[in-house]
């Protein structure tokens, strides 16, 4: 008998080892139609490719397989929300390749997030790099994208290291809390006439992003929960907090609408990684 349980404690096993190795290399695409206040009409039906979190993730070699499934998605733009790299990768050439293939496709605008913002000497190369390229990193900075003779305003937030992790360098306890008075000095107060697209990492600050003035928001961070359970959604965010508010889909409240990818990178379960398109409507 306990040679049965062995072999079928085996067998279990093995059938998770294999669950998790298919679900850590499944890429899914996920379709939204996303309402957007204040959107010109000429910018209806305008399709985003929303991209986050890739981390060490690889798809092939020079990210064919990815590079693949972002040109049948034939976006419009691409908005790409931060954690292009982890913070303890060294060889970040791969990750201009990636990008310098994605601004073959469709203009890309790019937010850091919080690995990044944490390999501050390691970004800033990159980002001149990036910038030679001609992908529009927006840094507490806005730019206008113009489209049948009018225009939105797409801003990107970069929030400091004391937003994701305490004054010690080591925990979470304490973070600093984003509010309309801390993003108006670090982006300013936004033309509340005109459309306004918000593309910032964290989306905790989601009501605050609203109270700020932005229209729609495109945010990443949380790996979908990293593991997803039925009814209960993601499990646990980057912070070690069980459940958290926001981890993946699109998000409507405080006059405003939120889309937070589950992203590419990093170890998950029952919760394939995640591309988005989303096509903005003003209906």
């Amino acid at each position: 008998m306990s040679k049965i349980k062995a072999a079928g404690a085996t067998g279990i096993a093995a059938a998770l080892s294999a669950y998790c190795f298919v679900q850590n290399r499944l890429l899914t695409v996920d379709n939204y139609k996303v309402e957007c206040k204040n959107l010109p009409q000429s910018f209806e039906g305008v399709k985003i490719l929303h991209i986050s979190d890739l981390h060490k993730k690889r798809y092939g070699d020079g990210f064919n397989n990815l590079i693949n499934v972002c040109q049948v998605c034939d976006p419009d733009y691409i908005f790409f929300t931060g954690d292009l790299f982890s913070r303890s990768e060294e060889n970040l050439t791969p990750k201009l390749v990636l990008m310098r293939r994605l601004m073959k496709l469709a203009p890309v605008y790019y937010v850091m997030g919080n690995h990044e913002t944490d390999a501050a000497v390691k970004s800033e190369a990159l980002n001149y790099k990036l910038e030679a390229e001609g992908v529009h990193i927006l840094r507490n900075s806005y730019e206008r994208i113009y489209r049948g003779g009018d225009y939105i305003n797409i801003y990107g937030a970069e929030l400091s290291m004391d937003y994701y992790r305490s004054a010690d360098g080591i925990g979470y306890r304490g973070l600093k809390k984003a509010d309309r008075e801390a993003l108006q000095r670090l982006m300013g107060e936004p033309d509340h006439e005109k459309c306004c697209i918000l593309l910032a990492h964290n989306p905790f600050p989601f009501r605050e992003y609203a109270e700020w003035g932005a229209d729609l928001v495109f945010s990443g961070h949380c790996h979908g929960g990293v593991i997803r359970l039925p009814i209960a959604g993601g499990l646990l965010s980057p912070e070690r907090r069980f459940f958290p508010e926001y981890t993946k889909g699109v998000y409507e409240g405080y006059g405003s609408c939120m889309v937070v990818s589950a992203g590419l990178g990093k170890f998950r379960l029952n919760n394939p990684s995640q591309l988005i398109c989303a096509y903005l409507t003003g209906k």
